[in-house]
């Protein structure tokens, strides 16, 4: 059990959840209720934001390319950890910015800023009661089979830091570079490509995979596919990249509190 004091500063993190849990559940309600009245299926909405995207396979070499030679000269340089951010999400966001200088509507179609953040935090709501039940489940099978499941290797570097300049560097890269730069690869560049070429539901679920896989980190596994996939609906349903981009900023800047109150609150441990 924990003790009396730890209890204390845990109650609020459990109320918190508790309450992101019934407005997760309100805002899932009120996306199906939204869908059963939509005039286009997710398929079709889909397909028409792939097809109207101006990215292609070039564009995505390109970048790949460009981030790999940043690795190259990375070796190069002194180890620190802001670096390692820069020279692999930093460069490939400077090279899809520069592309997207000479391509119409590379982001998707225009939305307001108050459109882009109400749709991003309903859709964000929406997610949570899935990925904390998906993330449930799977800890539990993994624990069945004896398989023991550690931190991503970010978060654990991220917990280790105790210099509060250090923790706001990590949460302004958290939550802003790594959102934009996933997003601008992942649904901005990729998904049109493989939507065109094979199709909504293909291009979906491989592009989900990939977002998962590559993030090497068995224990989210599921819920980082089924997060993909929310992603991915934001964008076809909302037109915008713009969203999945704030989406993913949320996820991140809550999961990286979570865990600072965790820790504070004793129930998990700092490395």
């Amino acid at each position: 059990m924990l003790p009396l004091d730890d209890l204390r500063l845990f109650l609020p993190i459990a109320t918190a959840l508790i309450a992101l849990l019934v407005l997760g559940v309100a805002a899932l309600f009120y996306l199906a209720d939204g869908r059963r009245r939509a005039t286009q299926s997710w398929s079709d909405a889909l397909a028409h934001y792939a097809a109207v995207s101006p990215w292609r396979g070039r564009d995505v070499l390109l970048v790949i390319l460009a981030v790999a030679a940043a690795q190259v000269i990375r070796h190069f340089l002194p180890e620190r950890v802001w670096l390692d951010v820069l020279c692999f999400q930093g460069v490939g966001v400077a090279v899809v910015l520069a592309l997207a200088v000479r391509k119409k509507q590379p982001f998707g179609a225009p939305i307001t800023c108050g459109t882009a953040l109400w749709q991003a935090a309903l859709r964000w709501l929406a997610l949570l009661p899935i990925l904390w039940f998906s993330a449930f489940m799977w800890q539990g099978l993994l624990q069945l089979l004896g398989h023991a499941t550690e931190l991503q290797t970010a978060v654990q570097i991220f917990l280790e830091t105790h210099d509060p300049r250090q923790q706001l560097l990590f949460f302004a890269l958290g939550v802003g570079l790594a959102p934009l730069a996933e997003e601008l690869f992942f649904r901005g560049l990729l998904l049109p490509l493989l939507v065109r070429r094979w199709g909504p539901l293909p291009g979906l679920l491989v592009s989900a995979l990939l977002f998962a896989v590559l993030h090497a980190d068995l224990g989210s596994l599921p819920a980082l596919a089924i997060f993909a996939v929310g992603l991915t609906l934001a964008c076809a349903r909302t037109g915008s990249l713009w969203v999945a981009v704030l989406m993913h900023a949320l996820f991140n800047a809550a999961n990286m509190a979570l865990l600072l109150a965790l820790v504070r609150a004793g129930v998990l441990n700092s490395p």
